[in-house]
């Protein structure tokens, strides 16, 4: 067997021990701290963490098979574990990280099985894809930085042993921080009471003047310059999410189709299956899902095989997987409400579905700027090629 048959074996074979504790743990829709527990009993947090590291070397695309799945089975657990995945998938496909620092981090996850995150969004200045400049502060002191605010929206934060932690600093730039949690002054506030994604714990990281040495300072950048990391963390996050998301829509078609052939109202023989009305709504569902994966698939693939120089290319075709996936997501899940009437509206699993979709619409890459992406380039091109044809 090859070695990349034997670490897909590998991998399967972690994925079903955790979809097996997740189903026993059956979380619903409260935080269990067995799920993030469960999936670190795999071996999964290991997952992209490279072979030469300890890990277990996959990449992007065995990010989407598992990430898909886990949300198949709980948009949380999913949603909690997409960004594990996708700070150590970029860590390692990022030039802008110091050696040390990556390597202190990827011991950290292989020795100490920790689970991390990134935070940057604010309840004052709000999502970072929109423009938000921290508020949080980063102040010199001797050996390293005083960090000071809060951060909102922090998933799985307490299952994190770490996270990179966006602050701005007195020269007017703004810092990237990898953050020990278990640090003095580290303070871990519930979240929010949410529609959707609830059991993912997406609480308030509040920082009391944390002292943060000067070698966990991952790198600087003006305020709306380019990111020194490159874009291999934007792209991760956009595939992750889209892979969660995707996962849920999927979920809810398994689980929509059971229903309906079960389900034999009227004469008793009839299944809500066969009636052309439920066959139509059926097909909608499918089509958008399979539409979704094939594209989630391809960009995932892509990245995965090329250079790093020319990766950079891809992320408006990453931004288009994401947001494909998550609509094909919420479509999904408003169909299969419709499909399962009353049964469908009560507490249960279409239910957290159809909430837990709509939670990948304030994910970022968010549709509107995407579209507005999209746009710009079509108008530039179309632009550039007519005044390529205008006569001198």
């Amino acid at each position: 067997m090859s070695a990349s048959a034997d670490r897909a074996a590998s991998i399967a074979d972690r994925l079903a021990q955790a979809l097996a504790a997740i189903e026993a743990i059956d979380p619903a829709d409260g935080y269990d701290p067995a799920v993030p527990a469960a999936l670190v009993s795999s071996g999964l947090h290991l997952l992209c963490l490279p072979s030469e590291a300890g890990g277990l070397g996959g990449g992007l695309v065995e990010g989407v098979s598992v990430l898909s799945a886990l949300g198949a089975a709980s948009g949380s657990a999913a949603l909690g574990f997409a960004m594990h995945t996708h700070v150590v998938g970029s860590l390692y496909e990022s030039a802008g990280w110091p050696p040390a620092l990556r390597d202190w981090l990827g011991r950290l996850v292989r020795d100490e099985s920790a689970l991390l995150n990134s935070a940057a969004t604010e309840e004052g200045s709000g999502s970072p894809a929109r423009g938000g400049l921290p508020a949080t502060t980063a102040t010199l002191a001797d050996g390293g930085f005083q960090l000071a605010g809060g951060k909102t929206w922090t998933t799985w934060l307490p299952a994190l042993r770490a996270a990179q932690v966006t602050a701005s600093i007195a020269s007017g730039e703004i810092g990237n921080f990898v953050v020990d949690l278990e640090s003095a002054g580290v303070e871990r506030l519930p979240g929010f009471d949410a529609l959707g994604m609830r059991g993912s714990a997406s609480g308030r990281l509040v920082l009391h003047d944390v002292f943060v040495p000067a070698d966990r300072l991952i790198g600087t950048r003006l305020a709306g310059g380019p990111d020194p990391r490159g874009p291999a963390p934007g792209a991760w996050f956009g595939v992750v999410a889209a892979a969660v998301y995707l996962g849920v829509g999927e979920g809810a078609r398994r689980d929509v189709v059971r229903w309906a052939i079960d389900r034999r109202p009227g004469d008793g023989v009839t299944a809500v299956a066969d009636l052309p009305t439920i066959a139509v709504r059926l097909g909608r569902i499918d089509a958008a899902l399979r539409a979704a994966r094939i594209l989630v698939e391809d960009v995932a693939r892509r990245w995965q095989a090329a250079a790093p120089g020319v990766r950079g290319a891809l992320l408006a075709d990453i931004s288009l997987a994401k947001v494909t996936a998550t609509n094909a997501a919420v479509l999904a899940t408003d169909e299969a409400l419709r499909i399962a009437g009353g049964p469908g509206f009560l507490a249960g699993r279409l239910e957290r579905a159809f909430r837990d979709a709509r939670a990948g619409l304030i994910n970022p890459p968010l549709d509107d700027i995407a579209y507005q992406s999209f746009a710009r380039q079509l108008v530039e091109t179309e632009r550039a090629r007519s005044q390529s044809q205008t006569p001198s």
